[in-house]
Order: structure tokens, then sequence, then C-alpha cells
């Protein structure tokens, strides 16, 4: 899954950066911001739902709170900077974050379909 997920992290921040290149709008360097935080919060959020299956529901229950509270905390943080310092990147931002975090889903939906898949065929 790590190296999926690398391929596309470069992948796209590649495409930013040709956008940028071309266009020659700096506004979009907060798509690229963007992007990277909505990539890292989904590989996050699968990182500690993993980590949480092996506990007892209560301690895992705790824990999944605790951590939503700091994913939240971590983009209010970089919106919020970027709001302050660069309130012409907001809009582009929002629309990084969101691609960041649809394309790592499918990339994590799409690995474990085929690790499924390829349980179920070797049984």
């Amino acid at each position: 899954m790590i190296r999926s997920s690398f391929i596309a992290l470069f992948s796209g921040t590649a495409c930013i950066l040709l956008g940028i290149a071309f266009t020659g709008e700096q506004a979009f360097f907060g798509s690229l911001l963007g992007y990277w935080v909505g990539f890292g919060y989904t590989l996050w959020f699968y990182r500690e739902v993993l980590n949480s299956t092996e506990l007892d529901i209560q301690s895992a229950i705790k824990r999944m709170r605790k951590n939503l509270m700091n994913r939240l905390g971590m983009v209010t943080l970089i919106v919020v900077a970027v709001a302050r310092f660069q309130p012409s990147w907001l809009f582009s931002l929002a629309l990084g974050i969101v691609t960041g975090v649809i394309i790592s889903f499918i990339i994590v939906a799409i690995q474990k379909n085929y690790g499924e898949r390829g349980d179920k065929r070797s049984a």
C-alpha cells in the first residue's frame, strides 16, 4: 500500500506543479498544500484504524476519538495559517484537500479490495 500511495502522491504533486508552471498562478500552491494535507489525513486515519483493530472496543473508541481531534486540529491549523498569511490560496487549498482525500481513499480501497481477493484465492 505504501508504494502505490507514494506513487499517487508524487503523481498528483507533479500534475499540480505542471499546472503552476503552465498557468503561472501562485494560488495553486494552496492546492498543492491541500493535496498533501488531504493525502496525509487519509493515510493517518488508515494507520490508526489498523492499530485500533487490535484493541478492545472501549480502548479503540477512546483512541479513535482522540485521534479524530488530533487530525481535525492539524487540518484546522493549516487552514488558519493559510487564511492568515495567504488568503488568496483558500479556495485552491479546499479543492486540494478534497482531491487528496478522494484520491487517497480510492487507493486505500483498491489496495484493500486487491488484498482481500488475493487472500481468498490463496485459501
